[in-house]
């Protein structure tokens, strides 16, 4: 047990987890700075925090299965790569971190559902053909740069925002 979960942990990719989580505990607290910390609303921070490392996996770890050959050159440390996890396994923890990523910001609300599509979107857009834009560098960098920079940051503040809002009006849930 204790193998598999050092391999998914590098599936994962721990960098991208890291700033994933940052992110969203940031933006969590700059938006709860807007209602003075009156009413903070702990659940809608976990659900979307699940969201977007399930989504985080789902990106990385597409980006794997599709770069076996040249991972085993350059990344022969990741689990596929290197065997520890065969490509079904790979294909089953990107769709299920896919799913639960969707269902999770769906039960959130329009911000996060679209914060999380958009990225899944463009995730599959750079790794996958016949786009698979990751082949061109400017075209990578703005994958990035557009996900990281600009979605995350927007969406998940927006969302926090709204989320907080109703929260202190209605419910200790919010979401939809």
């Amino acid at each position: 047990v204790l193998r598999w979960l050092r391999a998914f942990w590098e599936f994962a990719r721990p960098h991208t987890i890291i700033g994933t989580s940052l992110s969203v505990l940031a933006l969590y607290a700059i938006a709860q700075s807007n209602f003075m910390l009156a009413n903070p609303l702990f659940l809608p921070l976990a659900f979307a925090w699940l969201a977007c490392i399930c989504g985080n996996i789902y990106i990385v770890g597409l980006n794997q299965l599709e770069d076996v050959e040249i991972d085993k050159i350059n990344k022969p440390y990741l689990p596929i790569a290197s065997g520890e996890f065969e490509q079904k396994t790979g294909e089953l923890i990107v769709c299920t971190t896919a799913i639960i990523a969707f269902l999770t910001a769906l039960c959130q609300g329009p911000f996060l559902l679209a914060t999380v599509g958009v990225s899944l979107a463009i995730g599959t857009a750079y790794s996958l053909p016949p786009m698979r834009l990751k082949r061109f560098p400017f075209l990578a960098a703005l994958c990035i740069f557009t996900v990281r920079g600009a979605i995350v940051n927007l969406g998940l503040f927006f969302h926090f925002n709204w989320v907080l809002s109703l929260g202190r009006a209605k419910s200790v849930f919010s979401g939809w």
